[in-house]
């Protein structure tokens, strides 16, 4: 099993945390956890399969970094 642990620090993990949240499938093939630790979202993924970690995490890191973007125009 491969896991990888990222962690953004971000303006609002709380909302980040929610913005993600509906894209989360805990299946048999992937798990993730989400956390908000300390002005930061920290996601856990677990998976055999590590080219679909790699499609997880980049959907993940194009969501926060979307995310940051919004929070800057305000």
């Amino acid at each position: 099993m491969h896991e990888v642990r990222l962690r953004f620090e971000c303006k609002d993990p709380a909302a980040a945390e929610k913005s993600l949240e509906p894209d989360i499938k805990n299946d048999d093939e992937a798990r993730t956890e989400l956390k908000v630790e300390k002005g930061a979202l920290v996601i856990t993924l677990r998976s055999e399969k590590l080219s679909l970690l790699k499609a997880i995490i980049n959907s993940y890191i194009s969501i926060v970094s979307m995310l940051e973007q919004a929070a800057e125009i305000k």
